[in-house]
């Protein structure tokens, strides 16, 4: 028998949520949603400006190797983009087979989205730490400044693994202190947190070989909770799926063949030229050349001359904050981080923009940081209210509109922004003529193979793409030489391109010869400044 009860059911009541959390909640849905969607635009519009660099032909190519099964290619760097790239570039194939020529999507699209994409979500990432770490407010404004840095933008959109680092840091991050925060609660969920996290920076190690960020996260955990009880992830399980993640996104690794490609390219087989353009002058780049190398001045030069300035004003308020509130978790992150991305890079002799982007990211936190408290400061004041309303408004806009203006005006070539001090100090991409990827390149050569004669030279000190987008054009009869290693030929029409970003010890008195006896006969300019010098020669 069953038996019904006439007792009132009693409901749980809701629980009271206030209007002002409510507000917050969908503020802070409102401003992540912008974020995202402005990072996506600047991050994903005519990503085929540029043609391809060197080191993005050198990720086509081990591409090409992987479809054929040789997956030691390119070994010096792991295989977590390079797939993903792959993929890009067979669903790039898949779409052009089925739309018009219109709407067909070219390599240098297909070749960069994965980062684009991976810049976008990395967006998203520091949002979610810095919202652990500093509170939604903070990571609105970390995650504006982040999504609107041309500097960023740029590093986004070439094909070079720093971005999917990034991207995989802050996850296992994210997800290691939203464990942390769990735990003590709740244990058992946090562990699925922990193992993501572990996940996570498995696939760091699977993007790029630093494993000193790793390194870096561990030092701060110890120092912020010296103590940790039990609260902390299983040791041997957490490391399992770091060395298991790493091995099957990267399981490249495990073949003789990459461990003979990696011996030889340490040993330095292969390396065709020496030397990096720097502010006018060409520097030893080589790790071991602390102070004979690139200026240890190198990054916060670059950091000066490319953020925007209430960025710059921003991280100066807050910097004094990482001594004063030294014990508390999020200052200590900035500070380790901070310390220990900005000292060791500056302090080895091989310096490149790419390696900075990790310096970019915490300065933009340090930075909002820095904003909030000084909006903060001037709404407390004992000021009438509409007048601290206006002050604070006032101080915002300025810090708003230069932040918003810088990807504006640089796009859709973002890498050669500067802000005041670098427009004083010199002309866009002189003072890192790195940051014109090779800009020109493409158009150097359609232009040659139209006109060139039958059998001519191509000399190039960019030798990968000048050879790919030859490989493009109509002309298989056009031979391509190494300025560096081969030197101008001894007969024959020859056509020489010049860069400032590839000018080096071996090639430097030819360039300096050949610009004192002929004139160009085309440049290619990016922001006004020439970046590619095509001249044709006669023997």
């Amino acid at each position: 028998m069953v038996y019904v009860s006439d007792a009132p059911v009693e409901v749980p009541a809701r629980p009271h949520t206030s209007v002002a959390a409510v507000v917050r909640q969908h503020a802070s849905v409102l401003s992540l949603t912008i974020a995202i969607v402005v990072a996506l635009a600047c991050r994903t519009t005519a990503l085929a400006t540029y043609g391809l660099s060197e080191d993005e032909v050198a990720k086509l190519q081990a591409i090409e190797s992987y479809r054929d099964g040789r997956f030691s290619a390119n070994a010096e760097h792991p295989m977590l983009m390079k797939l993903a790239m792959w993929a890009s570039l067979n669903l790039a194939d898949s779409w052009n087979a089925h739309v018009p020529p219109s709407l067909t999507m070219t390599t240098e699209t297909a070749l960069r989205l994965p980062n684009a994409l991976a810049g976008t979500a990395t967006v998203a990432a520091v949002y979610g730490v810095s919202t652990l770490l500093f509170g939604p407010v903070v990571a609105a404004i970390a995650a504006f400044i982040l999504a609107l840095d041309p500097t960023v933008i740029a590093l986004n959109r070439i094909g070079k693994e720093d971005t999917f680092l990034m991207l995989f840091l802050m996850l296992g991050v994210l997800a290691y202190e939203t464990a942390k925060r769990i735990g003590a609660d709740d244990p058992m969920r946090a562990r699925r947190w922990y193992d993501l996290s572990g996940i996570s920076f498995g696939l760091m190690l699977a993007s790029k070989y630093m494993p000193h960020f790793f390194g870096m996260y561990a030092l701060f955990n110890v120092i912020a909770q010296r103590q940790p009880g039990a609260n902390r992830p299983r040791v041997l399980t957490y490391n399992c799926l770091i060395g298991l993640t790493f091995l099957a996104a990267n399981f490249a690794i495990l073949l003789p063949s990459t461990w003979a490609y990696c011996l030889a390219y340490v040993r330095g087989d292969g390396l065709l030229h020496t030397g990096y353009v720097y502010d006018g002058r060409t520097y030893v780049n080589a790790t071991t050349a602390i102070f004979a190398g690139v200026p240890v001045t190198y990054y916060l030069d670059l950091l000066m001359t490319k953020l925007p300035i209430p960025v710059l004003a921003g991280a100066a308020l807050a910097l004094p904050l990482l001594v004063s509130r030294r014990r508390e978790r999020g200052f200590v992150w900035l500070r380790v981080f901070l310390i220990f991305t900005l000292l060791p890079y500056s302090l080895l002799g091989a310096k490149f923009q790419r390696y900075a982007l990790p310096m970019f990211v915490v300065t933009i936190m340090l930075a909002a940081v820095g904003l909030v408290g000084l909006v903060t400061w001037l709404w407390r004041r004992p000021w009438p209210r509409p007048m601290r309303l206006g002050v604070a408004g006032v101080v915002a806009v300025l810090a708003f509109v230069p932040i918003v203006m810088a990807p504006v005006r640089a796009a859709p070539y973002y890498s050669v922004q500067q802000n005041l001090i670098g427009a004083a100090h010199a002309a866009p991409g002189v003072t890192f003529p790195e940051e014109a990827y090779d800009f020109g390149i493409r158009e150097a050569v359609q232009a040659v193979a139209a006109v060139a004669r039958p059998h001519a030279s191509v000399v190039s000190d960019a030798s990968r793409v000048t050879s790919y987008y030859l490989a493009r054009s109509s002309r298989p009869d056009l031979k391509m030489r190494s300025l560096s290693t081969q030197g101008f030929a001894a007969s024959g029409e020859q056509w020489v391109f010049v860069q400032p970003g590839h000018i080096y010890f071996e090639n430097a008195a030819l360039v300096t010869q050949l610009r004192q006896s002929t004139r160009p006969w085309r440049q290619y300019h990016l922001a006004g400044t020439p970046v590619l010098e095509v001249f044709r020669l006669e023997r």
